[in-house]
């Protein structure tokens, strides 16, 4: 059987296409902005050219996000928390908790030993749009995301951004660029008071097991944020190997009533 998850975030549109559990193939786009629904289905069609399928061979299309109404091929929607919940249960069988860190949200869900959701965590307020605030900054030191990201551990000095709101810490960082402060010092700060945002908010209510919590989102490709978290929080993350699929993935996972 095929089935298809289709993700509608803030900044972007994930698909995933299984066939029988198995990857056939993704893809992504831009959320388009006030046209999420041509994007998403943008995403889709291309997803279904790189699989060699038509849509009439997949028997069901789950939506989830911000954007998931939206999905005008959707035949069932779920919430962010179930979707990245159900991935990563599918990707690590051991899987107690999941943090997803995208654009605009940070949610935390921990399940028990039969995968169960338990408890699910939002963001605070001004834990919001670190995905977005992150690709923000890199373009304001000219750097891509990329580069920014395995800035950390490369500062000479210590300098610190305000760690309480990203709106601010973006205040501090174009001071600092403006006194000519080095991209790699700027970029630790960054990613530092990140991890701190992040980390209250997993400390928030409910406390993610050490050694069983899957890190997902596109924030996880970050290595400096991965690099400051896991020092901070005392975590060993599981990260799979494309970690901004995990929404839609669990979508086409739920699709097919696997995992």
């Amino acid at each position: 059987m095929i089935t298809a998850g289709v993700d509608v975030g803030v900044d972007a549109v994930k698909v995933v296409v299984l066939k029988d559990g198995e990857v056939l193939s993704r893809s992504t786009a831009s959320s388009g902005g006030g046209d999420r629904g041509a994007s998403a289905e943008g995403a889709f069609q291309e997803a279904l050219k790189s699989a060699g399928i038509k849509s009439a061979d997949v028997k069901k299309v789950v939506a989830t996000g911000q954007g998931k109404n939206d999905v005008r091929a959707a035949v069932q929607r779920v919430v962010e928390p179930v979707a990245a919940a159900r991935a990563a249960r599918y990707l690590y069988p051991s899987a107690r908790a999941v943090v997803d860190v995208g654009a605009d949200q940070i949610r935390l869900v921990v399940m028990d030993n039969a995968g169960k959701i338990e408890e699910a965590v939002l963001n605070q307020k001004c834990a919001a749009g670190i995905g977005v605030f992150l690709r923000s900054m890199s373009r304001r030191m000219g750097i891509s995301l990329e580069e920014m990201s395995r800035m950390t551990g490369k500062a000479a000095d210590q300098v610190i951004v305000n760690d309480s709101c990203a709106v601010f810490a973006g205040l501090d960082a174009v001071a600092l660029l403006q006194d000519e402060t080095p991209a790699q010092d700027i970029a630790q700060a960054v990613h530092e008071a990140m991890a701190a945002r992040i980390n209250a908010v997993l400390n928030d209510k409910v406390f993610p097991p050490k050694n069983a919590t899957v890190l997902v989102g596109g924030v996880a490709k970050n290595e400096g944020i991965v690099k400051a978290l896991k020092k901070r929080s005392g975590i060993k993350f599981m990260i799979p190997d494309q970690p901004e699929y995990a929404c839609a993935l669990g979508a086409a996972l739920i699709g097919a009533d696997i995992g």
